[in-house]
């Protein structure tokens, strides 16, 4: 089983890369996973700099820098050289470990070509997708305290991730469950029951209830954000399907 998580910055991909680690989903070891824990993310962030360091270049191949926080961002053009090397880290992890994955939340911006390297190795089958989800007025916080983004520049950024993620999923048939951070964080057993149950898999409860720790998220509190009314609807969207997996 491969795994590709999809999510915004900000919007819990590393608590449940974490959960999938512990319970026997490798998504990545000490040597590759980086950043080390920091005091945004003390868990740690669960995520494989060798994914990451290809999203990076495919970015910048195609004009954007994420540390510019822009919300306009290009369609992200593939290139020889990075799907060969696409290809290789694939293929390293699906010989090395029977069910494995990655988070990077650059991959809402670079699925497709992720997808068509899996396609290209036979392994279309393998592939499962799990998108997590956080309102966009926590996420548009959260980056306002951790890179001093202005709130309506951190809801844009939401939006555009968002919405190439959403475009991935709609345009392709991968299994997919939708999860938010809110719930995973107020019911943490019974997400993860509907969660694993998706992905086929045994895990154990006692690891999720010790790893996950409802008070790392303080970004829902603050003053009301107004939003667009494409952020809106895109929110309104997105936590329907949550609502499905319910």
């Amino acid at each position: 089983m491969i795994i590709m998580i999809l999510g915004m910055h900000r919007s819990g991909t590393s608590t449940i890369s974490g959960v999938l680690h512990m319970n026997g989903v490798v998504m990545g070891t000490y040597q590759n996973f980086w950043p080390r824990p920091l005091n945004q993310n003390p868990k740690g962030f669960y995520e494989n700099y060798d994914f990451r360091k290809i999203n990076d270049h495919l970015l910048n191949n195609s004009g954007y820098h994420v540390e510019s926080f822009l919300p306009n961002i290009p369609n992200i053009q593939q290139i020889d050289s990075l799907s060969r090397k696409m290809k290789l880290v694939i293929e390293k992890s699906n010989s090395t470990y029977q069910n494995w994955g990655w988070k990077d939340p650059r991959t809402c911006l670079t699925a497709i070509h992720w997808a068509d390297a899996i396609d290209a190795l036979g392994l279309q089958k393998k592939l499962k997708i799990i998108f997590m989800a956080r309102k966009a007025s926590s996420v548009s916080r959260s980056l306002n305290k951790r890179n001093n983004l202005p709130i309506n520049q951190g809801l844009e950024l939401w939006e555009s991730y968002t919405k190439r993620a959403i475009s991935f999923m709609e345009d392709n048939s991968y299994p997919t469950y939708h999860c938010s951070f809110e719930d995973l964080l107020r019911s943490p057993v019974q997400v993860c029951d509907s969660l694993f149950n998706f992905l086929g898999k045994d895990w154990d409860s006692e690891i999720v209830e010790k790893f996950i720790d409802p008070s790392i998220s303080t970004s829902e509190n603050g003053n009301v954000i107004e939003y667009s009314d494409n952020v809106a609807a895109l929110e309104k969207k997105i936590y329907s399907h949550i609502n499905d997996h319910s």
